[in-house]
């Protein structure tokens, strides 16, 4: 016989179960709702907290993605903007130059056959070197061309009297007469026409004019020259990767260069253009002169060409300056140089991109559906209950905790109820020291200006339901200092209603250390700290360009470090290696300020030496040099002494870029060939230093 105490308790068992089984229908619905009801309620909370941080992480890294994109395509527009402009500018004092030359002035003083003659000479010697020029022509005051010369696929000629054209119907000599002494005209793209008619295929071209003088001061015509316009439209194109689309429109927003033939030059031809089409990013574009814009249709990075302003960046340029358009940005026309990758090429936000993500989503919903099948076991017991409530929370900790961004959950005044680790790393604050403070006193940094929590964008989505990303945000560190971070904040809704938010943010100091580190590559040599031959190169053709202008000697040296891979071979690459850094720094000390040390490849360095008096002057430098590395260097331990041999070329006969290059290149083998520390100047016997 089992114990009483036993018999009583199934017995009562038995009598609750029975009482339960004979309970009214609707009373065991309203215990059932009860306790699904609460369950319910948390799992939706779990559900909206999880697939906030599920979607806002996501939402983080599409942004970064299409954020460096935008950087991207901004970056290529500027620097395509940046060599049109130079090649413009380089147009316009060509121009300015040859108006001024005394062939030009005597033409308008004489209007002789010889007087013709010499002009004729000097625009073909304008022509043959500048390859974007088509024609030169000297238009006199009655609007007749008197001397014109033309570039045919690099044949240059002259286009005889009886062929040159009339002009009057253009009246040319009114038009020049409004262009002040000294100053030039750029015309917007114009397409080739043949007696009226547009010529096909499409050529664009652009017109530059200034006013022409005699030898009195007085004047006495104008000088066009028309420049290759598809010639500048290509240089745009190089500086885009393959894959986005290159646009470039006037100031009106119509296309120059559009997606093909059909939809480009509807300035010219008409048609509808980019302001027809998309007149919301338009106008975003054409709100600043460069910049990044995201519209239905896609991602656009641009930059403002401005072709009438080559005379205000001449004269900054002669001062040595680099100044801001400022308001005459304003009141000139400009183009725009626009990268753009369609809505369909843009990263994807979809969770199928991102495997590891998408397994995380899906596992967090398996512990969802697996909380929701225990509420059958919550019918029988309490225990049970608290007990899958405990294990849906800590696992969705665990997914918190183990976050790879920062995450910061807030109510609806902004105050802190929930951080992670990584918010803790990344902020130097404790999570029990977060909770319950304000996030926008506690880290959020706004350093242009002071702005108040309820004007924070970043916290109004807790209340007002909307998203917020940005990538360059500024949180501050609990010692401080600033940390640059991209941000997503997404709604945290219940029952409809926005009950706070989910900050999820990631330290984006890396990134912007990469791209600072890229711009920096592109023009650097990595070991030295020099300029690179690209940046020589661009350097050398101002320099040539300028010295045209001015009627001044310049100077190319070309160095070759004697005995260098014996030092590599006995040393090492790092001795060898800090070796060149330190013959670098003793070479920039025997130079000037305004000259250029360039390291041109290996052991072999090239030097330019802007607005020297003379000879003279560029084998005292070449001497310096020579003494400046005569002393030891200690590196490691090991004393190395250094020796070279350069080679120098003057520029005396307009010589171009490559050839001033390979002129010092042979000076410096045959310096080379009479031992360790001679010099050359090209043409003349080596010098050695002892």
């Amino acid at each position: 016989m089992p114990p009483i105490g036993e018999t009583k308790r199934s017995v009562v068992i038995s009598e609750d179960y029975a009482a339960n089984v004979t309970l009214p229908l609707r009373t065991r619905m309203a215990r059932v709702l009860r306790v699904v009801g609460p369950v319910a309620i948390a799992c939706l909370v779990v559900a909206s907290v999880f697939s906030a941080v599920v979607f806002a992480a996501l939402a983080v890294a599409t942004e970064r993605e299409t954020a460096a994109l935008a950087l991207e395509l901004e970056t290529s527009a500027q620097s395509a903007v940046e060599v049109m402009e130079g090649r413009l500018d380089g147009a316009v004092s060509d121009v300015l130059f040859i108006a001024q030359a005394p062939a030009t002035v005597s033409l308008g003083t004489e209007m002789t056959a010889e007087a013709k003659s010499s002009a004729a000479e000097t625009f073909a010697a304008l022509a043959a070197n500048e390859s974007v020029f088509e024609d030169v022509r000297y238009i006199g005051l009655d609007d007749r061309e008197i001397v014109r010369v033309v570039s045919d696929d690099g044949q240059i000629r002259r286009i005889p009297e009886h062929a040159l054209d009339d002009l009057s119907a253009y009246d040319v000599s009114g038009f020049a007469a409004e262009i002040e002494p000294g100053e030039v005209f750029v015309s917007p793209f114009e397409l080739t026409k043949d007696d009226g008619a547009i010529v096909r295929p499409l050529h664009p071209i652009v017109r530059i004019a200034t006013p022409a003088f005699d030898a009195h001061g007085d004047r006495a015509g104008t000088v066009i020259v028309t420049v290759d316009g598809a010639m500048l439209i290509d240089r745009l194109r190089r500086y885009f990767d393959h894959g986005q689309h290159v646009y470039l429109v006037d100031g009106a927003g119509q296309w120059l260069v559009g997606e093909g033939p059909d939809t480009s030059w509807t300035a010219i031809l008409g048609g509808d253009g980019l302001a027809d089409q998309h007149p919301r990013s338009w106008q975003e574009i054409s709100a600043t002169s460069s910049g990044r814009h995201r519209g239905d249709e896609g991602l656009y990075g641009f930059a403002a060409v401005h072709p009438g302003l080559a005379m205000e960046r001449l004269e900054a340029e002669r001062r040595g300056v680099k100044e801001p358009l400022g308001a005459e940005s304003d009141r000139v026309e400009a183009w725009t140089a626009i990268g753009f990758v369609p809505q369909s090429a843009l990263p994807s936000a979809s969770i199928t991109r991102h495997p590891e993500l998408l397994a995380a989503y899906l596992a967090g919903l398996v512990i969802l559906l697996g909380v929701t099948a225990l509420i059958t076991q919550l019918l029988v017991g309490r225990r049970g209950l608290r007990r899958s409530v405990r294990q849906a929370a800590t696992r969705l900790a665990a997914i918190r905790d183990t976050l790879g961004d920062g995450l910061i959950v807030v109510d609806r005044q902004g105050r802190i109820t929930d951080a992670n680790p990584e918010s803790e790393r990344l902020l130097g604050w404790g999570r029990d020291e977060m909770l319950g403070r304000g996030s926008h006193e506690l880290f959020h940094s706004h350093p242009e200006h002071a702005l108040a929590a309820e004007d924070c964008p970043m916290l109004a989505v807790a209340t007002a339901g909307a998203t917020f990303r940005s990538d360059d945000e500024i949180f501050e560190r609990r010692d401080g200092s600033a940390l640059h971070v991209g941000v997503s904040a997404a709604p945290l809704i219940v029952d409809g209603q926005a009950e706070g938010a989910v900050i999820v943010f990631r330290d984006i100091t890396e990134i912007r250390e990469y791209q600072e580190e890229i711009r920096r590559l592109a023009y650097r040599d990595e070991l030295t700290g020099l300029p690179n031959r690209r940046v020589f190169a661009d350097r050398l053709d101002l320099a040539i360009g300028s010295a045209d202008r001015r009627s001044a000697a310049i100077a190319v040296m070309f160095l070759d470090l004697d005995g260098f891979k014996g030092v590599n071979d006995d040393y090492g690459h790092v001795v060898g290696d800090e070796f060149l850094k330190q013959i670098a720094r003793r070479i920039r000390e025997s130079l000037r300020a305004s000259d250029t040390l360039a390291r041109h490849g290996g052991d072999e360095f090239v030097v330019l030496l802007s607005e020297i008096e003379g000879r003279d002057e560029a084998e005292a430098v070449a001497r310096r040099i020579i003494d400046g590395l005569q002393d030891p260097f200690v590196i490691d331990g090991f004393t190395l002494r250094a020796a070279t041999s350069i080679g120098v070329a003057m520029r005396l006969d307009g010589e171009c870029a490559d050839t001033l290059v390979a002129n010092a290149d042979a000076a410096m083998y045959e310096a080379k060939e009479m031992g360790p520390n001679h010099y050359c100047v090209s043409g003349r016997a080596p010098v050695g230093m002892g």
